[in-house]
């Protein structure tokens, strides 16, 4: 494929339209989408990756500053209640030791709670922009999807998506976000009390949210792939009806059946075209939020396993499961996101086959 017949893709399924609509809603995002999707015409999937990529370079230096001061400020705390504890207790004043615990703890939990907050802001972002990149894209790929496959796969697809993006909308934002609140709360509360009561509770909803993300998961796709096993075959049948219709035309049966045979091919190509650039975009706007999660959640459990040597146990686990919390926050992004890539490879690969 060259590069007017990249263009002739891009012009008829209305891409600038939607790459108008794409800046206005991701303001610092900045790519050429047609070179891109020329790229993925002609197959060139790594300089695709590296011209997304362009678009996103420097955007992650800014960031490390953050986790790196977060990392410090944990352990410096950490030692400073190890040294508080260890010099009350040469004194023999259980009250100093009590009094400076509280207070590491307290700075601690300002710590802890204000990279969560923003941690948990980072994946409200996601889901959302996952949502709105999606609900601008749908109809476009699945006009694609309806003229290399047929009307039942275009609207029952249609159909799937929609529900996938109320999913994350109201089940992942209004649902699961905050019981990992409720999760992170808790345990501040926990690390109160010596004897650390609330921790079967707190295992309780962290078994919780883990099911709930596979459940999710699995719904979603195993309903989408139940679905595939239907739409593109009554699709695939009607096609295959009308090319021995047209192929029984005494004189132009053939030349006509071939040319429809070109016909489909090439939206075959377009539509596959179109579901990679969608996936490929999709992650590069996730990508950068969700590696600042990756670095928070490891930043904070490593600094727990540190202080864990030296410090109070209380204070060691409060910073450990905090960083669960940043996990189980990380997971939810991963598949809001997991979830549109599963469903945009499963449209893809079982439409427009066979035909």
């Amino acid at each position: 494929m060259g590069m007017t017949e990249s263009g002739w893709v891009w012009n008829e399924m209305d891409m600038d339209a939607v790459s108008l609509d794409f800046t206005r809603l991701f303001p610092t995002v900045s790519f050429d989408g047609e070179a891109v999707m020329e790229l993925i015409v002609q197959g060139r999937l790594w300089e695709a990756l590296q011209e997304l990529g362009r678009g996103i370079l420097g955007m992650m230096g800014s960031q490390l500053g953050e986790i790196r001061t977060l990392f410090v400020t944990i352990l410096v705390l950490g030692i400073v209640a190890a040294l508080f504890t260890d010099f009350a207790d040469l004194l023999q004043d259980h009250q100093v030791s009590d009094l400076a615990f509280y207070f590491v703890y307290l700075l601690l939990i300002a710590v802890l709670l204000k990279a969560f907050v923003n941690g948990a802001d980072i994946v409200r972002e996601i889901l959302g922009t996952v949502t709105t990149f999606m609900k601008l894209y749908i109809p476009t790929y699945l006009v694609a999807v309806g003229s290399a496959s047929g009307i039942a796969s275009a609207s029952s697809y249609y159909q799937i998506l929609l529900l996938v993006v109320y999913l994350v909308e109201w089940g992942y934002l209004s649902v699961l976000l905050p019981v990992v609140y409720s999760y992170v709360l808790l345990t501040v509360i926990n690390g109160v009390w010596m004897e650390e009561r609330l921790t079967m509770l707190l295992e309780l909803l962290e078994k919780v949210i883990g099911i709930s993300l596979k459940v999710t998961l699995g719904i979603i796709t195993g309903f989408s792939l139940l679905q595939s096993m239907i739409s593109p075959v009554l699709d695939s049948l009607q096609v295959a009806a009308f090319k021995k219709a047209v192929a029984v035309i005494p004189g132009i049966g053939g030349l006509t059946e071939g040319m429809f045979e070109m016909v489909i091919g090439s939206a075959v190509l377009i539509k596959n075209s179109i579901g990679i650039y969608i996936t490929l975009v999709l992650i590069m706007l996730c990508s950068i939020p969700l590696m600042k999660m990756l670095l928070l959640s490891c930043a904070t459990k490593l600094s727990a396993a540190l202080i864990g040597v030296v410090s109070d146990k209380r204070i060691a686990n409060c910073a450990d499961r905090v960083g669960n919390g940043n996990w189980m926050l990380l997971k939810l992004a991963l598949a809001s996101v997991g979830m549109f890539v599963i469903q945009i490879a499963i449209i893809t690969y079982t439409t427009g086959r066979g035909l």
